[in-house]
């Protein structure tokens, strides 16, 4: 399996792919194709020597099962973790409320307007939209929405109940379904319950905050646990080396999965410039008012897929600055390893 697979929902969970047909697919192929080919601050420390570069490749391997968290500073890995060992990310940040979908794994929710989770089933997503999960992490994009009703330091719920695609395997094989309801934050937890999607077996949990995660992390497998080692302390970590889901909306509404960067939310911003020669940048070359927090801003599309292989560009430069006040100049050298896809390659300077 590779970055480009697309991942089909079972007809039987998902009502509007029922209407695809061959033709559809065939052009979704060729989009697909088309699209892979094109696609006020404190002061600047002291310049670092421009020879003390750092190289780094990162052992994803062709199935791209696991993702890694990677420092800057240390040059290293600081721990990794199946992508599959989770399905909701509950924000820790003080007066941040968001509930994630496990993106990695491809997911997916219906908003189903219901009240009472005993009552709810598959039957409810009907004429209802799937919505994704993307890699941006932007609040006016996130898949569950402002579940509350009103929004103070211990905001009131709606109690609307939430069905979830739990995501596909390494094969593409679906992985279930399962409801979910929110309930009150009590200063310090969020409270939900959950089940199967069709049970009447109503499990509950809370969700502490962790200040030292950007994330708590939940899975509704097994009746449901709060998975701690996901996410290493989040002083620790730059970058995260996983898969995620874009969307692209022309010609028509496509869910697409990827393998790219995501940025520390809590202590990183960057940009992206193709005009430099890499070897040339220098601090004075950072702008900082073009720096982005989009999680996304590396992203995937420093690579492309193209006549049955992946070519790397090699002439985008990004701009990283961390929250230690420190400025660093990356770019991509490799996506492969002895021939194999799934190893990222790549060379950064500290400016």
């Amino acid at each position: 399996m590779n970055q480009n697979q697309i991942f089909n929902p079972s007809a039987s969970a998902f009502n509007h792919y029922s209407l695809l047909n061959k033709n559809y697919w065939i052009g979704a192929a060729c989009l697909l194709f088309t699209l892979s080919s094109c696609f006020k601050e404190k002061p600047m420390a002291a310049p670092r020597n421009l020879e003390m570069g750092q190289t780094a490749i990162i052992d994803m391997g062709a199935d791209y099962a696991d993702q890694y968290y990677y420092s800057l500073e240390s040059n290293s890995v600081v721990s990794f973790n199946s992508r599959f060992d989770y399905d909701l990310m509950f924000e820790c940040s003080a007066n941040r409320f968001y509930i994630w979908l496990n993106t990695a794994k491809f997911m997916s929710v219906i908003r189903t307007d219901k009240t009472d989770i005993s009552l709810t089933s598959m039957a409810d997503t009907a004429s209802k939209n799937w919505m994704y999960e993307l890699g941006e992490f932007s609040d006016d994009s996130n898949a569950i929405g402002n579940w509350w009703a009103t929004f103070t330091s211990q905001p009131t719920s709606k109690n609307e109940v939430y069905i979830l695609n739990l995501g596909v395997d390494n094969d593409g094989k679906q992985l279930g379904f399962a409801k979910l309801q929110i309930h009150d934050f009590n200063g310090t937890s969020y409270s939900i319950s959950y089940a199967e999607v069709n049970s009447q077996e109503i499990h509950s949990a809370l969700v502490t905050k962790d200040p030292t995660r950007n994330y708590r992390y939940f899975s509704c497998s097994d009746a449901g646990r709060v998975v701690d080692g996901i996410e290493p302390d989040k002083s620790q970590w730059d970058l995260c080396f996983t898969r995620f889901s874009v969307v692209f909306y022309e010609p028509y509404y496509l869910p697409y999965q990827v393998t790219g960067v995501l940025n520390n939310p809590s202590k990183v911003s960057a940009y992206l410039d193709s005009t430099y020669t890499f070897s040339d940048v220098k601090l004075a070359d950072f702008d900082a008012n073009r720096l982005q927090t989009r999680r996304d801003v590396i992203g995937y599309e420093f690579k492309r897929y193209e006549w049955g292989d992946y070519d790397t560009k090699t002439w985008y430069t990004y701009f990283i600055k961390t929250g230690e006040d420190k400025f660093y100049k990356l770019r991509f050298l490799d996506f492969k390893k002895a021939g194999i896809w799934g190893y990222p390659t790549f060379e950064y300077y500290r400016l």
